[in-house]
């Protein structure tokens, strides 16, 4: 006896949902990974960048009270809120904004002035503030002290060179320093307040094909808030929070200065409503030509829909295959890491091991970035004896890391073909974060 079978139904995609899975152009997602705040880079199918930010108060700023002035540690603890005790090393109060008197050089118990969070509470020790007060926009960022002109490090020297230009002929800079604001036409309140000077952040660096007026209007809009800021903050109380760091805000500034490019991603996307709200405030001031998507499918979660559980569980495992067959072994130890590059089950001609090193340096410039490894990191690459696969390995390496927003150099290769990289600590490597409480 015979029995028909139904014919499957075809199972359709929306447009949406190709476009939700799409991640060629990039796309930086804000989730919860294990009730933690989680944000990640996938580019073309991989994840890039997996983050764990927490929440902090670094930035914030607050008209606080010294309680007293320790002269053999050189440094003295404030008072920023009702019973929250503070460190402020005297070295970060050489340039002070009182408001109880003028300042003559010294620091006393029971000043009023001004300071902002540089390290939140760690364990025992107490946040740390300083009186050194800095405020950024997109563009630049004004701090007290010194009225010299800084440049982003990551700035080209041509990028540097016509930035100076075009500041110097708006009459923003002249000899190397910030041209002073006249405070007793701004504001004779602040007549007390300290010099300050002027740091052109990376991302001036597309004003200059706007012009020099375009810049200028830039510079003296922020420059506006700035002094506007201290204007109203002379006229607040003690204990007054003036600068709060919201949650967006603060996550947003670490990863786009340290983790991330702003040209590696194309979307954001968030199942989180509250975050969602966030960063739609977050983006159209910064980020206005990136889109945001709100996911909400309640059947497949955003942490399912692209396998997070496999990617990251992968991302602290040891072997990482490559597609020749080779693999790589990645061996963390308290002194460095050491990353071994092997043919594994790669067979080919003559050029074989060239081969697999230049992919082996693709993805160990992934790795590290993904794995946040920071240090010393020694690579075994396959040896090879012609000095052009040398050198082809190398300038592939090179170029790769050069992705990495966090300061990475790439050394040299030894004889046998060790390749020293050392890269600097922002934040914890991924496998120290997940092996914090509430996330594994």
């Amino acid at each position: 006896m015979s029995r028909k079978i139904a014919e499957k139904t075809a199972v359709t995609i929306s447009e949406e949902e190709v476009a939700i899975r799409k991640t060629d152009e990039g796309k930086l997602i804000f989730t919860q990974y294990h009730e933690k705040n989680c944000v990640l880079l996938l580019k073309g199918d991989k994840l890039t960048v997996a983050a764990f930010p927490e929440e902090s108060r670094v930035g914030a700023i607050y008209l606080a009270k010294v309680a007293n002035v320790v002269k053999n540690i050189n440094a003295c603890f404030v008072e920023i809120q009702p019973g929250e005790i503070c460190f402020l090393s005297l070295k970060d109060a050489q340039f002070p904004f009182l408001l109880n008197r003028v300042f003559d050089g010294r620091i006393l118990e029971g000043d009023e002035l001004i300071v902002q969070v540089t390290r939140d509470a760690q364990k025992t020790k107490q946040p740390s503030v300083t009186a050194h007060i800095s405020l950024s926009s997109d563009y630049f960022a004004l701090a007290f002290g010194s009225t010299r002109v800084g440049f982003s490090t990551k700035l080209a020297t041509d990028e540097k060179k016509m930035l100076e230009k075009m500041l110097k002929e708006a009459g923003i800079i002249e000899g190397g320093c910030l041209v002073r604001p006249d405070y007793d036409i701004l504001s004779p309140n602040l007549s007390g307040m300290p010099s300050f000077g002027l740091i052109v952040r990376t991302k001036a660096a597309e004003l200059t094909a706007s012009g020099t007026e375009q810049l200028a209007e830039h510079f003296r809009h922020f420059l506006d808030e700035y002094i506007t800021f201290f204007q109203n903050a002379v006229h607040r109380t003690c204990f007054s929070c003036l600068k709060k760091t919201g949650l967006i805000d603060n996550i947003m500034a670490g990863i786009l200065n340290n983790l991330v490019s702003a040209d590696e991603f194309s979307e954001l996307l968030t199942d989180n409503p509250l975050m969602y709200t966030q960063l739609e405030e977050y983006k159209t001031v910064h980020l206005p030509d990136k889109g945001l998507r709100l996911y909400e499918d309640s059947l497949l979660s955003l942490s399912k829909l692209y396998s997070l559980d496999s990617r990251i569980e992968a991302a602290l495992g040891e072997h990482v295959w490559l597609k020749s067959g080779g693999y790589l072994m990645i061996q963390p130890t308290e002194a460095l890491t050491v990353i071994d590059v092997n043919s594994g089950k790669f067979e080919g001609r003559k050029d074989a091991f060239l081969k697999v090193n230049l992919e082996a340096a693709e993805e160990i410039s992934r790795q590290i970035r993904l794995r946040n490894l920071s240090g010393i990191i020694i690579v075994d690459f396959i040896n090879m004896k012609e000095e052009e696969s040398r050198t082809e390995v190398m300038d592939c390496l090179k170029k790769n890391v050069r992705r990495d927003r966090v300061k990475t150099v790439v050394v040299d290769m030894t004889p046998l073909g060790l390749v020293e990289i050392t890269r600097k600590k922002i934040t914890k490597p991924l496998r120290e974060a997940l092996a914090e409480p509430g996330i594994r």
